[in-house]
């Protein structure tokens, strides 16, 4: 559904941007977007063979892999549409468009979203398969067909002011387009199995239009990055981001497996988006021992992650774009009040900030860290002193990064 999933994505541009690729649309819709499977064939490689290929030398990959390659592999070709646009090659553009856009759709097919089992073999043991499919590869049966589709109305979203941010939010979308297409994978398949074309449909539908979106995404954040035309509005919700609301590296292995960072104290758990799991059952707000004006009290926070002890959260992060973070620590109140940790902030690899033994009488710290140059921030928790047992409610508060207004320091090299 390369095809359809473009040329939606294609049509909900704005008129203007639409203008920019007018005379490519019919081409980045029937041809562009299918360059990586095109380009495989040996008759075909000396005439595309470099599209397939990234400036490291990998392959193109049609599946999500470790969070670097889905990285650098978008990077890639963000960076050269972008770069074409600008020199007034809109044939090229749509050609490297089309590629990054094959890898969007590609990765948000219910087919292709869990890597290291592109013929879905485990669902085999997971849901009850008729006889007459035993022996059959599931891939095809999944992805086969073709709608047409309409966004109906669907205004695109910029993602960044330059390719690297920009990437840095497509890697978020894709992380989304990637868990839709998985919860399409049993509905497509039940349907396959009763013969109920109408609940095929649905499913291939539902992850198709997520597709249609994010590269409708992607296009006008090309466009808006090429030409230099960006609208103040959506500038403005790009000037600082949520952490908790990103995927943490330990989440994506190398075959993009849900590996999350576990931890033992208060709980065998993992952790909690904007909230924590009293006694590993209950999500409960956050809430924090704030000093204001000599006293202490309870203040709750929307944004954060709870967690444990020991428990180690990493974020990847795209450098030279963000200048500032900031985040508040501490124990929960009350159900803290009894632990006893530390908190640890690496960037690249090097500890920035260390709270020392915090307890639960403690008032929670307010940190600010420069990451300018820091393309992976982690966060560790670490039992200390003497806690009770099953009290280290650690808590993380509004953990945001704040976009750069103009380069901190000298872009020269050899100066930090």
């Amino acid at each position: 559904m390369h095809s359809s999933i473009t040329e939606a994505a294609f049509d909900a541009l704005p008129e203007w941007e639409r203008g920019v690729f007018a005379e490519q649309r019919a081409r980045l819709i029937e041809y562009d977007c299918m360059i990586p499977d095109y380009a495989r064939a040996a008759s075909n490689r000396a005439k595309l063979g470099k599209y397939a290929v990234l400036p490291n030398g990998d392959p193109f990959t049609h599946e999500p892999h470790g969070h670097r390659h889905n990285y650098e592999q978008m990077l890639h070709y963000v960076t050269q549409a972008v770069e074409k646009l600008r020199a007034g090659d809109a044939d090229e553009a749509s050609r490297f468009a089309g590629c990054l856009l094959h890898f969007l759709e590609d990765c948000g097919s219910p087919a292709h979203s869990i890597p290291g089992d592109n013929q879905h073999g485990l669902m085999k043991d997971l849901i009850v398969v008729p006889e007459k499919f035993r022996d059959r590869p599931l891939h095809g049966l999944i992805e086969d067909g073709q709608l047409a589709l309409d966004l109906a109305g669907y205004k695109p979203h910029l993602l960044g002011t330059t390719p690297e941010e920009a990437t840095f939010h497509l890697v978020e979308r894709l992380h989304f387009a990637i868990r839709n297409a998985r919860s399409q994978v049993i509905p497509i398949l039940q349907g396959v199995f009763a013969g109920d074309q109408t609940a095929m449909d649905a499913g291939r539908r539902k992850a198709a239009t997520v597709d249609a979106q994010i590269s409708a995404d992607a296009l006008h954040t090309i466009v808006c990055i090429a030409k230099g035309k960006f609208d103040d509005a959506e500038k403005a919700k790009l000037e600082s981001v949520d952490v908790a609301s990103l995927t943490p590296l330990e989440m994506i292995a190398q075959s993009y497996f849900p590996q999350n960072t576990f931890f033992s104290n208060p709980f065998f758990g993992y952790p909690t988006t904007n909230g924590i799991l009293k006694d590993g059952t209950e999500k409960i707000p956050l809430v924090l021992r704030v000093m204001e004006n000599g006293a202490t009290s309870g203040r709750t926070f929307a944004r954060g992650l709870g967690l444990g002890t020991h428990s180690r959260v990493s974020y990847a992060l795209p450098a030279k774009t963000f200048d500032r973070f900031e985040c508040r620590v501490g124990l929960h109140a009350p159900l803290g009040a009894e632990g006893s940790v530390a908190f640890r902030i690496f960037a690249d690899g090097e500890a920035v900030f260390d709270s020392g033994v915090m307890t639960g009488a403690d008032a929670s710290r307010k940190v600010t860290l420069p990451i300018w140059r820091v393309r992976e921030l982690s966060f560790d928790i670490e039992a200390r002193g003497t806690p009770a047992p099953g009290k280290n409610y650690a808590v993380i508060a509004e953990p945001m990064l704040f976009k750069a207004k103009s380069p901190p320091k000298p872009d020269i090299p050899g100066v930090q």
